[in-house]
Parts: structure tokens; sequence; C-alpha cells
């Protein structure tokens, strides 16, 4: 262990916990789904419960997908085989090992029929659904992946920028939720284009309207005053805004 890692211990997963922890899928757990998840999940390839950790993270793919619990194991397994050995017959290999398919040949001359059809099984399992899923996922970018969440996080922003019981506290997350719901800025060039003076000069007027506004707000804000009394205090430029839109 040069590199000093400290290997976690693994839980041993029951058919109780794992309908637990996938109700939508208890139907399709048996002693067998878990004797298979334990088996993974000790694999001295993976840390403690990292196999089931990958489990969690890609139960989108099976729940959307209506597969079941041993087909997704199985998928999930060879997805992460896939990774380490970049073969695709060995990673099929080694995540079917118990299937009966794969028993009969073990060991096989790699230029016999039989070696051809594993590798041709292994090459129609890459190209499943389940699998393409699981794979373009695990090499989709975090902000993507959790684009959900960045959506859940300004609504707790929104929520607290409202609600919350100190004045300072509303207005940190006032600050921080119009920094997050900042358009990018190739967005103003875009809207730019095509523009006529006269509209680009009422869109100058408007935006020192609304930075008045929102310095105006600020300050009320930290005068004590609610956030349903400052945002009355901008009802005369949205009102304005949508005689110039009209």
């Amino acid at each position: 262990m040069g590199l000093g890692i400290v290997k976690r211990e693994t839980t041993e997963y029951t058919v109780e916990k794992l309908k637990e922890l996938f109700p939508a899928k208890k139907n399709t757990i048996t002693e067998e789904t878990a004797r298979m998840l334990n088996e993974a999940n000790s694999d001295p390839m993976f840390n403690g419960d990292e196999f089931m950790d990958n489990l969690l993270t890609y139960s989108n793919v099976m729940l959307e997908g209506q597969y079941s619990m041993r087909n997704y194991i199985n998928a999930l397994k060879f997805c992460a085989y896939l990774e380490s050995e970049e073969n695709v017959t060995e990673a099929y290999r080694r995540a079917r090992a118990s299937d009966q398919f794969v028993i009969d040949r073990i060991g096989v001359d790699t230029e016999s029929m039989e070696y051809r059809e594993l590798t041709n099984a292994a090459s129609r399992f890459r190209r499943t659904p389940m699998v393409q899923k699981i794979l373009t996922q695990s090499d989709m970018p975090l902000h993507l992946m959790f684009q959900s969440s960045r959506y859940e996080a300004v609504a707790v922003l929104a929520k607290e920028m409202t609600g919350a019981y100190h004045s300072k506290d509303r207005i940190n997350a006032a600050d921080k939720l119009l920094t997050h719901v900042k358009p990018p800025e190739n967005a103003q060039i875009e809207l730019s284009v095509g523009m006529s003076a006269e509209t680009k000069d009422m869109q100058t007027q408007l935006n020192e309207q609304l930075a008045v506004l929102a310095n105006n707000q600020r300050k009320m804000l930290e005068n004590g005053y609610s956030m349903k009394d400052a945002q009355k205090l901008g009802s005369a430029v949205v009102l304005d805004a949508e005689i110039v839109d009209g």
C-alpha cells in the first residue's frame, strides 16, 4: 500500500435492506440478487461500499428503463470492469462469470468458435441501452448530472431571501440568488443584434432604473424593512417596463 490508501470495510446487504434502498424494485430483489450484489461489492477492485455507491448513483437508469435489479447489477459490473480492463470481452467475462454461457467458454482458444461467440455476446451487451446510458452518464460533466439539484438550490435561496428571520440572512440569500440566476454574458450580446438605436436607448434607461431599484431595495432591507415592502418599491418600474414592451 505504497500510496497509503486505507481499505474501507464492506457492508453486507440483506434482501430487506436492498428493498429499503430500492423500493421501486422490491419485487425483483431476491436472495440471489443480494448474493450478486455482495459478491460484486466485495470485489478487491472496489474500496468498501464503492460498488453500492455506484449502484445508487446510476439507479435512475434502472428505474427509467424498467430493468430488473439483476440485469442492472450485471450492467454496472460490466461498465466498471470495462473501465479498468479496456477490453470488452474480458469485462463481459468477469461481469457475467456466473452465467453458464460464460462458464462453458472459460479457457477456450482465442481462435475458436466458442471465443468468437463470447466476443460477439460481449459486443452486443456493450451496445445495450442500459449499458450505453450508464457509460454516457459516467462521462457526463457533474454540472449537467446535478442540473436539477442546482434548480433546487436556487429555490432554497429564493425561499431564504423572503423567509429568513434576520435581514442579514435575507440580503445574503438575495445576493447569492442574483449571482446564480444571472444570464450568460453572451446572451446580452445576442439580444443586442438587430436592435434599433431607440430600442437600445430605452433598454439602457430600463437597466439603469432596475439598478437604482435594486440598490434602494437593498438599503430598505438593511434598515429592517420587510421583503414585501421592498418589492412594492419596484411596482412603478415594472409598470414602465410593461408599457415599453407593449
